[in-house]
């Protein structure tokens, strides 16, 4: 990278790097109009959606962990109490089975997804009655993935993961740097990750993500570098590449990183692009915002098909029109609606004994919701978007005006109604979905966000 581009990349954070949504759901979770659909309603819409030759997808939050780790803005709760393991079980299992009554059937089971909290957190027998009891009635072909610890999972985990058809793993990694782990108090050796990459080979899980995250306390260019070579060396076939948000204002255990550690917008950057490019000479695919795959990966050959699609869970290849959350704060998407379980884990189990579905806030999409909500995941997993009808888009004139802007710094060609992000463009794909996002401009609320950069 020569030095003139360098500075206008330099130019560029300076002007564009601010705080903005993720864009994981449109509208972001802070502008949900915060009145969820009722439960007669909530159902009403998964009917309304439903194919059963697209089934639905299901993700569970398993919200314990037994160490905190600092960086961490997941619900979670800190316990090395497994008594927790069993009453937990039997909630989600009701919750599930709530579900099949209001629906009147047990839908078809598109994919099931483990998030956290540690998913592994859970005894290898508990896991297996809980995707028993959620898989009953799976499509044939059915994906099966699940976030692991190194440092919780067992061969045991592995091999009922295995059988039960959860192939896909995603491993929490973040960095291999010793300074770095000690600043975010998640120790876990290149020993202990290889010893369970060969066993995950051994058993062969057809695919393997590394979760990394540049912007950490006390992470260099040298630092960055090194965890890459190691990358490359493990050869997952995916990468998230995430950048840190530190919001100690709203995350407390935030407040334990020394903010004196924290590289500036503009090293965040190098060290995104130092990482970045390491990971393309080893043979990564950019496909998608943090994301990277190998060629032959499902999210390579995704990209490249134009299939890659984009939800709360990040990127996905193939989704059902529907997604049901179980577990405390998880969060439903109806594809008319968004609901959000109650957070606090006891609120969430008593609205579940009660026989009540736990829904605790949502959001009922206006047309103007889904116009934008397509854009954005355009432009997130394809890289350009095609403008339709501009009346369907609220502040269409400003919008114009701040794309002619982009346009002008480079950041994207503007030309007949179609946006294409350039190489540069793609780092800032979060401003340029921002200015889509009507409620973002029209905000009540100071919603706090990460930086964009």
């Amino acid at each position: 990278m020569n030095n003139a581009v360098m500075k206008n990349i330099k130019q560029l954070i300076e002007k564009y790097n601010r705080p903005g949504p993720r864009y994981t759901s449109y509208p972001p979770v802070p502008y949900w109009n915060q009145t969820p659909p009722t439960e007669e309603q909530w159902i009403g819409h998964l009917l309304a959606k439903y194919r059963e030759e697209e089934g639905v997808d299901l993700y569970v939050h398993v919200p314990y962990c037994e160490k905190l780790c600092y960086y961490c803005g997941c619900n979670r709760t800190i316990t090395r109490n497994h008594d927790l393991e069993d009453p937990y079980l039997d909630v989600v299992i009701s919750e599930w089975n709530l579900y099949k009554t209001r629906l009147g059937f047990t839908p078809k089971i598109n994919s099931l997804h483990f998030g956290g909290g540690t998913p592994t957190f859970l005894a290898p027998q508990n896991l297996k009655k809980l995707i028993l009891a959620l898989t009953e009635n799976k499509r044939d072909n059915f994906i099966g993935s699940i976030e692991i610890d190194p440092r919780t999972c067992q061969v045991e985990h592995l091999k009922v993961l295995k059988e039960l058809g959860i192939t896909r793993v995603s491993l929490g990694i973040q960095d291999f740097d010793p300074k770095v782990q000690a600043a975010i108090n998640r120790d876990q050796s290149v020993k202990m990750v290889e010893a369970l990459m060969d066993q995950l080979r051994h058993y062969k899980f057809q695919s393997i993500n590394f979760d990394l995250i540049y912007g950490l306390p006390k992470q260099t260019m040298e630092s960055i570098s090194s965890t890459m070579e190691i990358v490359a060396k493990l050869k997952p076939d995916l990468i998230a590449f995430y950048g840190y948000a530190h919001l100690p204002g709203k995350i407390k255990n935030q407040r334990l990183i020394n903010e004196n550690d924290l590289p500036s917008a503009e090293e965040r950057r190098n060290l995104y692009e130092n990482g970045k490019i390491i990971l393309q000479q080893y043979g990564y695919e950019d496909v998608g915002m943090d994301h990277f795959a190998l060629p032959g990966s499902y999210l390579y050959e995704a990209k490249s098909s134009g299939n890659l699609h984009r939800n709360f869970m990040g990127y996905v290849e193939k989704k059902s029109s529907l997604l049901i959350g179980l577990g405390p704060t998880s969060i439903s998407d109806s594809s008319m609606s968004f609901v959000q379980n109650a957070k606090e884990i006891k609120s969430y189990e008593d609205r579940i004994k009660e026989g009540k579905l736990a829904i605790e806030t949502g959001h009922a999409h206006s047309p103007e919701d889904l116009v934008v909500q397509e854009l954005i995941i355009d432009l997130m997993c394809k890289g350009e978007v095609k403008i339709g009808n501009k009346n369907n888009l609220p502040h269409y004139q400003q919008i114009e005006k701040e794309l002619l802007a982009f346009q002008d710094d480079g950041i994207l060609q503007y030309k007949d109604d179609k946006i294409i992000l350039s190489e540069t463009g793609k780092g800032f794909v979060r401003n340029v979905a921002m200015i889509f996002d009507f409620h973002l401009r029209e905000q009540s609320n100071k919603a706090r966000f990460s930086q964009t950069i």
